[in-house]
């Protein structure tokens, strides 16, 4: 049976189909296949992965976000060497869940093999808690503890990491020390602690309050007076799994704020060598900081409606103005209406699988695109229950998919756990 997606195949430039997995083009991602309405599956679905995307993976819980994430980052794991060379994945994981990309998924032996799949892990490297990479390390998994330059924070970031007014007498106190500490090069966070502590000039409520909150930032062991290095952390053909589950909330923000900051500079300055390179006609060197896809799962955190540092990275610079240095967004949030709607318009890509909160279809409904000739709640009704179907709206096409998510070849960390073990 033709099935309408097979038609379809040759008008976009994002998501296309070519029917035999060979014959795919370059730097295609196989994301899925098409979707019929009586459960049958077509042709294969590929995304391009050549270019920079901002992609939004929302659904309810349980319904597959997490793992069309993993399909994601597997892709790009499985891309040409000569293409993966030059892209550096980092993913963002706020529930510790996605260490299990280095098992092969042999829970889906028979349905991997029905796709013409194979079970298999990947080589990742984490970074997250002294407490983490000590497990980690028993696995067998590249692991180094996540350590953050303690100079690199501004003061408007102690206030976020503390939730304190920035124009408060404890932010005034902990900035003094920053505007001091900084003017003689890299500091501890110790230091910091003893010159808030011999500060004559703040009140005694004041100093207590500074240093008790600096002592508890202490506590995480994530601030160092030299800090990770980011070209360790944005490697050209590696994936890098932040594993910040350990953190509060505020802290993960503070750290996607700093990492995405200097992801984000990095890549404006080599794509500047870059031009310069062609221009004068001379061989382009290996970017030390290469094209970088972050992968965000439970993204309503970092990009809430409301404000948070780490809105000023994401949209200010990598939606607003990723695509030149070469930045790319693939975001997964059980929560669409708690994303700052910019989120949304900004989305070349959007990934819906099954939705029923009010709130969560009409923030959808905002951005509906004028080539839908139906709502997203009656598109979202066509995906039905299943877990692992999605719809998908792509601008670059201005065509709405419907598909089901291929079966991850690497173990997905994210189920539901059940008090019945079987």
């Amino acid at each position: 049976m033709e099935m309408e997606g097979e038609r379809e195949a040759s008008i976009s430039e994002r998501i296309y189909v070519l029917g035999r997995r060979e014959k795919r083009g370059e730097g295609a991602l196989n994301i899925g296949r098409y979707y019929a309405l009586d459960g049958s599956l077509g042709s294969s679905v590929y995304l391009d992965g050549l270019k920079p995307h901002v992609i939004t993976i929302c659904g309810k819980r349980g319904y597959g976000k997490s793992y069309t994430m993993g399909v994601f980052v597997e892709e790009m794991m499985l891309l040409e060497d000569e293409i993966r060379k030059n892209i550096g994945i980092v993913v963002v994981d706020t529930l510790g869940i996605f260490w299990t990309l280095y098992y092969p998924n042999r829970k889906q032996k028979e349905e991997l093999e029905r796709w013409g799949r194979e079970a298999k892990g990947f080589r990742i490297t984490i970074f997250s808690s002294p407490e983490n990479v000590e497990e980690y390390r028993r696995k067998g998994i590249d692991a180094h503890p996540l350590l953050i330059k303690t100079s690199e924070l501004e003061p408007y970031h102690w206030a976020q990491l503390f939730n304190i007014s920035p124009t408060s007498y404890i932010a005034a106190a902990i900035g003094g020390a920053v505007n001091e500490l900084k003017e003689k090069g890299d500091y501890s966070i110790d230091e910091m602690i003893d010159f808030i502590r011999e500060n004559n000039r703040l009140k005694e409520e004041v100093r207590v309050v500074a240093e008790n909150l600096l002592q508890m930032a202490k506590g995480w062991q994530i601030f160092d007076r030299e800090g990770v290095k980011i070209t360790e952390i944005v490697k050209g053909g590696h994936t890098t799994v932040l594993d910040v589950s350990a953190y509060p909330e505020e802290l993960k923000i503070v750290v996607v704020a700093l990492l995405g900051r200097k992801i984000f500079e990095g890549r404006v300055r080599e794509r500047k060598k870059y031009e310069e390179a062609v221009m004068e006609g001379h061989d382009v060197e290996q970017e030390s900081i290469p094209l970088t896809w972050m992968a965000i799962d439970e993204a309503h955190v970092f990009l809430p409606n409301e404000h948070n540092i780490a809105k000023d990275v994401l949209i200010r610079q990598w939606m607003r103005q990723g695509r030149q240095p070469g930045v790319s967004l693939l975001l997964a949030t059980q929560r669409p209406s708690s994303l700052d709607e910019e989120v949304l318009s900004h989305s070349d890509i959007i990934i819906s699988h099954r939705l029923t909160a009010h709130e969560d279809i009409n923030a959808l409904n905002r951005v509906r695109p004028t080539y839908m000739q139906e709502s997203i709640g009656e598109a979202v009704k066509k995906i039905g229950t299943q877990k692992g179907v999605a719809l998908i709206i792509d601008d670059t096409s201005e065509a709405v998919h419907v598909i089901k998510i291929r079966p991850r070849m690497s173990w997905h960390g994210g189920e539901e756990p059940s008090a019945l073990i079987e």
